[in-house]
């Protein structure tokens, strides 16, 4: 085997939880030419990964005319195996259109939509809760059965870092003493804090908005930095220049935390009725309502609860930390 395609569109923190897998699979096999393919917005998020031969944009409201492009692109190349890490019809069509002579991803327990297996040439049981970076390493175990666990690991320029930097002190954060970060959400979204899960911690605390919280009510009293569309990068560089003041990040089960704690960010996570087993960035401490409600385990992107998203109700100190069962290094 010489050539393998790696596809995986989106969300963003599944995208980096699979990356641990890739940086395995290329120490382990430096002599692969590896391709990976994702949405548009999050190439930069693979800049300067290791290993990684070609990185191809995927354009996510292209319609046919956009896949067409896309097969063109890849097939630049030939691929030995092409491997869907995401699981549904998108991946997996992307996958095929590759020419790669084996495509291969999860079997319909560990798929998001699971008759899009039937446009794979073969599927492989994932053994334990289908956690994306489970299932990437697994599938990667297919290529490379010695490629050992590793945790996605991401790391900003020193220029990012200086950048950075200078954000965090110009929203009116010392960034050279420890401070927290507490990740906003879309109040539409159930996933996110709720203010009882915001206690006081004694640091001075900054509140980072993302693109989604463009409209978001803020207090005259918070500290506030935002990032626009299109800047995954300054999140690695945040999170280093957490990690190097000291501090910590408090946020929901969300992208943005994802990329923080890859970064080496020391991050809490906090769950509701959704299920930390399943999305939990490994690097990170997992809290947990210490009473769920009835719905849960929850996977719905809006609350169907009657009154809401009660499951996120709940204080810090309260909540159950939960192991997630991912293996160690």
């Amino acid at each position: 085997m010489k050539s393998v395609l790696l596809v995986r569109l989106s969300a963003m923190g599944d995208l980096v939880q699979g990356l641990g897998a890739v940086a395995s699979l290329a120490a382990r096999r430096p002599d692969l030419r590896l391709t990976f393919v994702t949405q548009e917005p999050l190439l930069p998020l693979l800049q300067g990964l290791p290993g990684l031969s070609r990185v191809v944009g995927f354009q996510r409201d292209g319609g046919w005319r956009g896949l067409l492009r896309l097969r063109g692109q890849l097939r630049q190349d030939r691929y030995d195996c092409a491997l869907d890490l995401q699981g549904n019809w998108k991946s997996a069509w992307i996958a095929r259109l590759s020419g790669a002579e084996l495509c291969l991803g999860a079997g319909a327990a560990a798929r998001q939509e699971p008759w899009s297996r039937l446009l794979l040439h073969r599927t492989l049981a994932i053994e334990g809760v289908p956690h994306p970076a489970r299932v990437a390493w697994q599938l990667v175990r297919a290529v490379e059965p010695q490629a050992t666990w590793m945790r996605p690991r991401l790391a900003a320029t020193a220029a990012e870092v200086a950048a950075e930097r200078a954000a965090v002190r110009g929203a009116g954060i010392d960034p050279d003493r420890p401070f927290r970060v507490v990740v906003a959400t879309d109040p539409r979204d159930p996933r996110g804090l709720h203010p009882r899960c915001v206690a006081t911690s004694g640091l001075p605390t900054l509140l980072l908005c993302g693109p989604a919280e463009a409209g978001l009510a803020i207090a005259a009293s918070d500290v506030v930095l935002r990032h626009g569309a299109g800047e995954p990068r300054r999140l690695i560089a945040l999170a280093e220049v957490v990690r190097q003041a000291g501090g910590a990040v408090l946020g929901p089960d969300g992208g943005a935390v994802h990329v923080l704690a890859a970064a080496g960010a020391a991050c809490t996570v906090v769950f509701g009725a959704q299920d930390p087993c399943r999305t939990a960035p490994p690097t990170a401490v997992a809290v947990r309502h210490p009473d769920p409600p009835s719905c849960s385990p929850c996977r719905r992107r809006r609350c169907h609860h009657p009154r809401g998203p009660v499951c996120m109700e709940f204080e810090l100190a309260q909540g159950r930390r939960v192991d997630i069962g991912l293996p160690g290094e």
